[in-house]
């Protein structure tokens, strides 16, 4: 009569889903839910939740599909730096990340509403 998956899985396969890598997957859902997320297989430490049904564990091995659902895509729950899997750099982890600000000397400052004055020992609160 109809798949035996619960109704999120059934929606998400009857959208096109199909041929969608879990790493893609794991993207899309972090873009929409605004959370890390990562896929079964990934090891990777702390609390997750399953993006379908919201299944939680605490993991400390490589993530397994949902027990509940099957989905493959699980959210960190945790709060903290986004985790970096193991086998995985750093750098590709924070990618999209914006580069450390450059610090230059002697620059020439244009003064176009007039002088820069520079105050010390300022108090901010009363």
């Amino acid at each position: 009569m109809g798949s035996q998956a619960p109704h999120e899985r059934r929606k998400l396969d009857l959208g096109g889903a199909r041929g969608l890598s879990p790493a893609d997957g794991a993207a899309q859902s972090e873009q929409r839910l605004g959370l890390p997320c990562f896929h079964a297989g990934q090891r990777v430490q702390g609390m997750f939740g399953c993006v379908a049904c919201q299944f939680q564990i605490r993991n400390r091995e490589a993530l397994p599909t949902c027990p509940m659902c099957g989905e493959l895509v699980w959210a960190y729950l945790d709060d903290g730096p986004r985790p970096v899997p193991e086998g995985e750099s750093a750098p590709a982890a924070a990618a999209g990340k914006t580069p450390p600000a450059v610090v230059e000397e002697n620059v020439k400052l244009d003064e176009p509403t007039g002088p820069v004055t520079v105050e010390e020992n300022v108090k901010l609160e009363p």
